[in-house]
């Protein structure tokens, strides 16, 4: 009870947050929904990327400069095959409203679908075992409206490093973040189709990101897990 009431007053204050404070990334551009990022080539890999977060796009125009193009990229490296990296994300992506838009249509042809969520809802100290539950839920839509060759890879969840924020409320995070992330792991455990991606940058502050230079670095850190399936 009392962690929900700590989630409900923290979400309310983040939201004041994210729209009064210069730490904000708010203000920070951000792409708008385009085609998918395609790097041609032989034997073309589809990709779903979906989520919040780095998904977004922060500090960037396009999703050929964000996390989708830079995924393509590396992955068409690594595998020697053509990706095309679809980018369904909005700032404040929920597992639910994925949940509706990730239907068969959207899902179909797709070999692995790479989910990012969890950076909102850690900020707002919602409960571990609630948010396990609704991506346990997205997780098994995703898998019953993909194809049953796709494999489905649920990136760790990180937390931006609030450096404005009480010492008290950043270690709470940490804390958190763990909790989530062995969610992931326990979902993980019961489908064979789904891997969890040990992803775990340096933390940074809302504000600085390094645009195009970070979803390269993210990228290549993540790409390596998909390929091993997509080669």
């Amino acid at each position: 009870m009392f962690a929900t009431l700590g989630h409900i007053a923290m979400k309310s204050f983040l939201m004041v947050w994210l729209y009064a404070s210069p730490h904000s990334w708010r203000g920070l551009p951000l792409p708008d929904s385009g085609p998918p990022v395609r790097v041609e080539g032989a034997n073309l890999k589809h990709v779903l990327l979906c989520g919040s977060g780095i998904v977004v796009g922060y500090g960037v125009s396009s999703h050929e400069l964000a996390l989708g193009g830079s995924l393509a990229r590396s992955l068409a490296a690594l595998t020697g095959n053509g990706v095309e990296v679809i980018t369904v994300t909005s700032p404040r992506l929920s597992t639910k409203s994925a949940q509706s838009q990730l239907n068969r249509q959207v899902l179909q042809g797709t070999d692995a679908a790479l989910l990012s969520f969890g950076t909102f809802d850690l900020l707002t100290l919602l409960p571990a075992s609630t948010w396990g539950r609704r991506m346990s839920e997205l997780v098994d839509s995703v898998l019953t409206n993909a194809g049953s060759h796709a494999h489905v890879f649920v990136l760790d969840c990180t937390a931006p490093k609030m450096s404005n924020f009480p010492a008290s409320y950043r270690r709470l995070l940490l804390r958190l973040t763990s909790e989530y992330n062995e969610e992931i792991r326990s979902l993980v455990e019961r489908h064979e189709r789904v891997l969890q991606i040990d992803f775990s940058p340096e933390p940074e502050d809302p504000e600085a990101i390094a645009g195009r230079q970070s979803y390269r670095t993210w990228a290549e850190a993540i790409a390596p897990h998909l390929a091993k399936v997509l080669s």
